[in-house]
């Protein structure tokens, strides 16, 4: 599979399920509209961020012990 192939399958990937992803996100997290990223204080976006990062640290690792038990 070619570079652009593997970008394009990528692509039409996160638009199909990205966005499903993020609008079940506002209706478990906002589905009255008071709250959401717009009011979000720059401190607030970061600690998200950081969460976000840990949680993908741990599939990370996950991922790599896989590989240890093949």
């Amino acid at each position: 599979m070619k570079d652009e192939e593997i970008m394009e399958e990528a692509l039409e990937e996160f638009a199909r399920e990205g966005r499903e992803k993020f609008m079940q996100g506002i209706r478990e997290h906002n589905p009255d509209g008071t709250k959401g990223l717009a009011r979000m204080s720059l401190d607030q976006k970061i600690k998200a961020i950081r969460e976000e990062i840990y949680d993908l640290v741990f599939y990370l690792k996950a991922l790599e012990r896989h590989e240890d038990d093949s």
